[in-house]
């Protein structure tokens, strides 16, 4: 194999987007965060692409045939990290790291990880026992994408978009941050009672998630098994005057892996639960407070020239309906497969991914169903992501690329008109529903892109 090919693809492997640069070896045999040596080490990764991309929606003419050039920076951050032994087989190590957008100025009112400490950083003690790690990390459910993940070129890798959901970091959120609710008095009262407002909250529908005030238990590895457990703290509580349909709902988030790797083969399993994100606050009966899962299975081979990476998950959205109204549950299998191969001074790779939404009703009518849709999922549409794209190696450090990306969102007729529906898997800013003017991260339903790119990436 290309010496300077196996070097880069090294590199990359633990600088995918949305990844620590420090966090999961493709040996999996290093405990995460932890620097090698004594002392402090910085390092980064730096990846700029150039987009052209073309918007098709079907039954959206105020966005058919849109077409836009972007430069997009996925994934780029700089980090510190350092490691002291304590003796006795103890070390205490940290890891401090911000995001980095070398193409554009971001408010911070926009993004959440433009801040020391707004993606994977924590502090942790290590012994032979394992590692603990307290901070804003990666959950042990997110860092399972890495397992089976093979593309490090942009933002093409399928994890965080039709895998997971969708990409989120922040605090667990508590419903009487944003929503109208009544105290004692009668009176009402909107938004966060001055409890809410000193850290961004994440998504309450994604899953792959970076998780603010979280704590993690890391095993040390045994014969390249290894797990994981998560749990985080909920500090956005309303005080007690507030009242919401059938009690006040506390977030919680638990999350756990296993992996294993021994040789040329990968293989990671992954759970995560939710409740307390998605209450139902306009009814006192019915499901008020749904239970959301997440399960996902990974591996990956690599068999010298090349290698290949597949996985699955099935995440579950609880009912959180009225008593009598139509259930909102909604089940969304997704699966993946990518890889890459050896072509001359570099690697040619590609991935397709796609998922469902199944055991849901989908009703309503106007711009968005009022039933059927979590997230980017509408019941019943089944949305595909396909990319395929060339690596040319420059260094160990620093590669070239091209690729080519497309997200079909699909379509499905609600059950009571005839407005058709479909999905809003994206991975960046697009048309957004309501003015279609680029400058929101929502794309409008039903929305097809498809990417042309050209790009270059140094890691250090």
């Amino acid at each position: 194999m290309n010496k300077k090919l196996m070097a880069l693809a090294v590199a990359g492997a633990v600088t995918a987007p949305g990844l620590a640069l420090a966090q999961v070896p493709t040996t999996l045999t290093a405990q995460p965060g932890v620097a090698s040596n004594a002392g402090i080490t910085l390092y980064g990764r730096v990846d700029e692409t150039i987009m052209y991309d073309q918007f098709k929606n079907a039954t959206n003419t105020a966005i058919s045939n849109l077409t836009k050039g972007d430069v997009y920076s996925p994934g780029n951050a700089m980090g510190v990290k350092g490691r002291e032994d304590l003796g006795g087989g103890t070390a205490a190590w940290f890891q401090l790291e911000i995001g980095v957008w070398p193409s554009e100025r971001l408010d911070t009112s926009t993004v959440t990880g433009n801040n020391w400490g707004g993606r994977n950083s924590g502090i942790g003690l290590s012994s032979g026992a394992g590692d603990i790690m307290i901070g804003n990390w990666d959950t042990p459910y997110k860092q399972t994408y890495f397992v089976w993940n093979s593309i490090t070129s942009g933002g093409f890798s399928a994890g965080g978009t039709i895998m997971g959901m969708a990409d989120s970091t922040g605090a667990l959120n508590n419903v009487a941050c944003a929503t109208a609710v009544s105290n004692a008095n009668g009176s009402v009262t909107t938004g966060a009672n001055g409890v809410c407002v000193t850290e961004a909250t994440i998504s309450n529908t994604a899953w792959s998630r970076r998780v603010n005030n979280s704590v993690q238990y890391w095993s040390p590895v045994m014969a390249g098994f290894q797990f994981k457990l998560m749990t985080a703290m909920a500090p956005y509580q309303p005080p007690a005057n507030v009242a919401l349909p059938g009690g006040l709902p506390k977030a919680k988030e638990y999350s756990a892996n296993a992996t294993w790797a021994r040789g040329p083969l990968s293989l990671g399993i992954g759970y995560d639960f939710h409740q307390g994100l998605r209450p139902n606050t306009a009814s006192a009966t019915g499901d008020v407070n749904p239970k959301d899962t997440a399960v996902q299975i990974a591996g990956k081979w690599n068999f010298g020239p090349g290698e290949i990476g597949v996985g699955y998950e099935q995440i579950s959205y609880g009912n959180n309906a009225a008593s009598g109204a139509t259930d909102s549950g909604m089940k969304v299998p997704a699966y993946v497969v990518n890889g890459r191969f050896n072509v001359g001074p570099g690697a040619i790779w590609a991935s397709y991914s796609a998922a469902d939404a199944k055991s849901c009703t989908l009703t309503g009518a106007g711009a968005t169903a009022t039933t059927g849709q979590i997230g980017s999922a509408v019941c019943g549409v089944k949305p595909k992501e396909y990319s395929i794209g060339y690596d040319y190696i420059l260094s160990k450090r620093t590669k070239m690329y091209i690729a080519y990306n497309k997200f079909d969102n699909g379509q499905a007729t609600s059950t009571n008109s005839a407005v058709s529906y479909g999905s809003s898997y994206y991975y960046i800013a697009g048309p957004a529903t309501n003015n279609f003017n680029g400058n929101a991260g929502a794309l409008a339903n039903g929305t097809d892109v498809t990417t042309y790119g050209v790009g270059i990436q140094h890691v250090f």
